[in-house]
């Protein structure tokens, strides 16, 4: 919940391998005194996951990380894109936007809609918004980058200089300020402004037409996305508020019924499609929730994390941690939706991302970063953007920019990324018939790297990825890889 939570802080304040079918290449950018073998990228015949307890796996059956970031920002208000654009332009803003991504070495995005983008008069949707929505998950999908369709509302709407429900789901629209996004304190509305809670009130009470509304266009966004390449979970809602309730009993009884149902509905209308359960926003300031598992399956626990000062290593780590605890009690995979910080272009802020970034290899956990946009104007002051309104990039998001095991054919994994000394490390127990990836953005290894490896060999003529297949009755592989 960003500013939320500062303002509430003002308030309470080595090489061992010998392989037959392997051979050394002249074309490898990679230092030959590792066993190579030739290796096709595994072609992306389903863009869905499946989850394996703790984790997601692929049609293949190989462990995924998923690394991305918010499609954040500038999504919020009209036009509702993470980029400005005029007609003449989208395409190739578009286009730049997601190769930046890719360029990244991300793989997954989180992409924000609000209802008041889809359906801004009851009863009709505006198809030109939803086009532009679907060029962009069809672009995602191109480079190869997962979609999370993620319903956004922060304090309910616009009209409280918040963004999500349309004006028509409130009682007396005409009585509200007009739509503006000019509020640095935005969160406090959550506890102070006693119009939101009263919003969020009628949405969450029984009975409500708000509610039959809500269902409703998840019904038409379901049926509309469950078959689009790329798509692979839906976020029912973005950090729900329990508006005047207490927000312990909220999550106990109103949220945890919520999001059962909501599994119901959204597996039986897209029965692969994996289904994000996210805990009040508030809850992200301290990596601890009262919400108890939802019944259902295909469910992901998708917390956000915003630690209160002072951010520091074993704060970050400690709170992740606790996160994914929540996982392992429920048995689902953690996708932490939401983490990021302000202070751009300072080394500390750099420091507090790199400790996220170890904090996830160590918990083999999934993410998305907040936020990325391209746009003169900012939501609320924000000032989360990885990226200038010129597409320039703060030194922050140099901390995002790393190697790390998007896909790995086996079990009982262990990856670290050591960023000072630039040596990354995986093992694992291999599943002999499939091809691991690691992915490696060409910026960080201007002049390749150097391998080792037990039990495996390697491909690494493959922009942007290095492969690695286990050797025959290998029973764990061991990858070192140092950049350079």
């Amino acid at each position: 919940m960003r500013h939320a939570f500062a303002s509430l802080t003002l308030l309470s304040l080595a090489l061992t391998t010998t392989l037959s079918a392997c051979h050394g290449s002249s074309s490898d950018p990679v230092t030959a005194s590792a066993p190579t073998c030739t290796l096709a990228v595994p072609a992306a015949t389903d863009w869905r996951l499946h989850t394996d307890g703790r984790h997601f796996r692929d049609a293949q059956n190989r462990l995924v990380l998923l690394r991305g970031v918010n499609a954040g920002g500038r999504s919020k208000w009209a036009p509702y894109m993470p980029f400005d654009f005029t007609d003449a332009t989208f395409d190739s803003a578009l286009a730049s936007y997601m190769d930046r991504i890719a360029a990244w070495g991300l793989n997954v995005v989180r992409l924000p809609f609000t209802w008041a983008a889809v359906e801004p008069t009851k009863g009709k949707d505006d198809e030109a918004f939803l086009k532009r929505y679907d060029a962009l998950i069809d672009a995602a999908w191109k480079r190869g980058i997962r979609v999370l369709v993620d319903f956004h509302q922060d304090i309910y709407a616009e009209n409280f200089c918040g963004d999500g429900f349309p004006p028509w789901t409130l009682p007396d629209p005409s009585k509200l300020p007009a739509p503006h996004h000019d509020c640095p304190s935005w969160g406090l509305a959550y506890l102070s402004d006693p119009a939101v809670r009263s919003a969020f009130d009628g949405f969450w009470a029984d009975g409500s037409t708000v509610m039959v509304d809500y269902l409703a266009l998840w019904d038409r966004l379901a049926a509309r996305y469950k078959d689009r390449p790329g798509v692979f979970a839906f976020d029912p809602i973005n950090e729900p508020s329990p508006g005047t309730k207490e927000s312990g009993a909220f999550e106990q009884t109103t949220l945890k019924n919520f999001y059962t149902k909501m599994l119901a509905r959204l597996r039986a209308a897209a029965p692969q499609t994996l289904v994000f359960v996210e805990p009040i926003g508030f809850d992200g300031g301290f990596a601890s929730t009262k919400l108890e598992r939802p019944t259902g399956d295909g469910m992901v626990f998708a917390p956000h994390f915003y630690p209160l000062p002072p951010l520091e290593s074993d704060v970050i780590h400690n709170g992740i941690e606790k996160w994914a605890a929540v996982g392992t009690a429920w048995s689902v995979p953690i996708f932490l939706g939401e983490f990021g910080h302000p202070d751009r272009d300072n080394p500390d802020t750099i420091a507090d991302m790199t400790w996220h970034y170890d904090a996830f290899d160590d918990q083999l956990m999934s993410s998305s970063e907040w936020e990325y946009s391209v746009a003169a104007d900012d939501w609320n002051a924000e000032g989360f953007s990885l990226v200038r309104p010129d597409g320039t990039e703060w030194k922050l998001t140099s901390a995002l920019v790393r190697p790390y095991a998007r896909a790995t054919a086996g079990k009982d994994v262990v990856t670290t990324y050591d960023s000072t000394k630039k040596t990354f490390t995986l093992g694992f127990t291999p599943d002999p018939s499939g091809v691991s990836e690691i992915a490696l953005p060409a910026r960080i290894a201007p002049s390749g790297v150097d391998m080792q490896l037990t039990g495996a060999c390697y491909d690494a003529t493959h922009p942007g990825v290095v492969l690695v297949k286990s050797d025959a009755g290998a029973a764990k592989v061991q990858v070192t890889m140092t950049l350079k």
